[in-house]
């Protein structure tokens, strides 16, 4: 990643997240302390830091998101007209590209959002399926075949999260593992984002509205401030507070789908983007994200064991599925329901 010490420093004076920071390290040699933290933070805050450092895996992860920071440079550089020929399609696919100025149905204020971003589909760089177009900067042969490793590590630590998480909860890995499998058609992708500097009227505008991540797991790289997660402080429960870059760190979140095959056990956290603090503020934030979601045709309901807890399992956003009399959703459908319902 690029390093923290040549963007300008993040305030000491903001209010930030106290999340967990656990080492992929400790986490592949199945530390009991460290595979515990992960089930606590994904029990409490929903987030938690990954410390990638001193692994090969977690170098390579590091290598690739500063090799597409500096791409992403590139490819949002361009004028509107160059990015809107890859418009996704809205209701249909999340692939392509979205320009800003959305405004999300679940948020109150409705506020236009500030970011922009390109959704890579996994699917697209393994030929799973047929790909769409994508910005030369994307589809140049060096980039491609490094998204296609960026995808293939990034998922690979995804599952290594689900395993994790399974074996605390007592269940059998494959449970999850097996609801998000690499070579099966889905929503995976990579999405490489920018927010421009602060504006002029921040009442106009938020980077991100408040929102819940839709797929299963979620690593994101960045390197400024911006990115806020509500409070668990008795004090301020529900106020929103900064999660801080930390160097060679990339921030792990789950989504939607976990909360559903758990009925709730598992939390995926409200978070949302707005101008990075202080001087942080001054500078467009980029960042690349990877989402792990479930294979189209997963069965979109509790797993074996937590089928009885009560109904738990609503997802944050008030999403009601729409489901046809006597049949089950399958992910395909579901995270296209959640994508119109999102409004993006």
């Amino acid at each position: 990643m690029p390093s923290l010490q040549d963007l300008p420093p993040f305030p000491s004076d903001v209010l930030t997240a106290p999340i967990a920071r656990i080492s992929l390290q400790s986490l592949l040699a199945s530390d009991p302390s460290s595979c515990a933290a992960t089930l606590e933070a994904c029990r409490t805050h929903g987030f938690f830091y990954l410390d990638l450092s001193s692994t090969p895996l977690g170098t390579s992860l590091l290598s690739a998101s500063t090799f597409l920071h500096e791409i992403s440079h590139n490819v949002f550089n361009h004028d509107l007209p160059y990015k809107t020929a890859h418009d996704l399609v809205k209701g249909v696919s999340l692939f392509g590209y979205k320009r800003a100025g959305t405004v999300k149905t679940t948020d109150p204020t409705l506020r236009p959002d500030s970011t922009e971003f390109f959704n890579i589909a996994k699917d697209h760089l393994h030929a799973i399926t047929p790909s769409r177009s994508y910005p030369a900067e994307i589809t140049a042969p060096e980039t491609w075949a490094l998204l296609q490793a960026f995808s293939r590590d990034a998922h690979e630590v995804g599952m290594l999260v689900l395993r994790v998480l399974a074996t605390q909860l007592g269940i059998l890995p494959a449970a999850f593992v097996s609801k998000n499998e690499f070579g099966q058609k889905s929503g995976d992708h990579v999405r490489l984002t920018h927010k421009p500097a602060r504006v002029p009227d921040p009442a106009a505008a938020l980077g991100l509205p408040s929102h819940t991540d839709f797929g299963s797991v979620t690593m994101l790289f960045n390197w400024l401030g911006g990115l806020q997660i509500q409070s668990h402080d008795p004090a301020r429960v529900g106020g929103w507070e900064f999660v801080k870059p930390v160097e060679d760190c990339a921030i792990i979140n789950l989504g939607d789908a976990m909360v559903t095959f758990t009925n709730g056990v598992l939390k995926s956290a409200k978070h949302r983007v707005v101008d990075a603090p202080g001087e942080q503020g001054r500078v467009d934030r980029y960042s690349v994200v990877y989402f792990v979601r479930p294979h189209d045709e997963a069965v979109m309901e509790a797993v074996q064991g937590f089928e009885h807890l009560g109904g738990k399992g609503r997802v944050a956003g008030k999403f009601e599925p729409k489901v046809p009399e006597g049949e089950v959703l399958r992910a395909g459908e579901w995270m296209r329901q959640r994508a119109v319902q999102m409004g993006s």
